[in-house]
């Protein structure tokens, strides 16, 4: 896999925009605390935008973590390359989960408000209630393969020297926040939620940056090719 100077300068910037496709995905929040508001949202432009803002958003991730294997692969290939794998799982899972909100939840409710058969009514009240059944799997899912990637890369850069081995180290902590976050679904404790907020708000989009302006300098150094 020879390191491609154009790709790993488009990797940065792909890192760049996730940055803001970070604060836009957690900081914007959409109200909608019964069953009629959630009927509504088919219709909520701003709702559809932050669907199709995450679908974006995953796979500029994607760009950006394979960015980084195109430069350390080399050096070590087993790690790097499963870690590009779980990015791959979390990036086909999440526009996966936010495709069947699109093309499966969102016409649902369409047809709910637009029937005037109380017995079609039930029944697709029924799907409506139990999609989660479907959504919540691959959420954990899309959580627990983004925690190994960022696992398997912080491993495979903390030996190296330099800007390298501090990205690797925020890799990890990256990697600890996102498991707590995956088991905290399970726990359900208050005080880890806000652990997981801040890594939302904050910590996400800081490293990103990070990540960014790390392949921007390592595209620098490369010859063009």
């Amino acid at each position: 896999m020879p390191a491609n100077k154009r790709f790993v300068t488009a990797a940065g910037l792909a890192a760049l925009l996730t940055v803001f496709s970070t604060l836009a995905i957690h900081f914007i929040d959409i109200q909608a605390p019964d069953f009629d508001a959630r009927l509504l949202l088919y219709r909520d432009p701003l709702y559809l935008a932050l669907r199709w803002t995450v679908v974006v958003h995953c796979l500029l991730v994607l760009v950006s973590m394979y960015g980084i294997a195109v430069l350390k692969y080399r050096e070590s290939s087993g790690l790097i390359a499963l870690g590009a794998l779980f990015f791959s799982v979390f990036g086909i899972t999440e526009i996966a989960r936010m495709l069947t909100v699109l093309g499966n939840l969102n016409p649902l409710r369409a047809q709910y408000l637009q029937t005037t058969d109380p017995a079609l009514q039930q029944m697709i009240r029924y799907d409506l209630d139990h999609i989660g059944m479907v959504l919540t799997p691959m959420f954990l899912l899309f959580i627990l393969a983004f925690a190994l990637g960022n696992l398997c890369y912080g491993l495979c850069l903390i030996g190296d020297k330099g800007t390298s081995r501090w990205l690797g180290a925020g890799f990890l902590a990256w990697s600890a926040f996102t498991l707590l976050a995956f088991f905290n679904a399970f726990w359900e404790l208050s005080w880890v939620d806000h652990i997981v907020e801040v890594n939302n708000r904050f910590y996400q989009p800081v490293f990103r940056l990070v990540i960014g302006i790390w392949l921007l300098n390592s595209a620098r150094k490369m010859r063009p090719g």
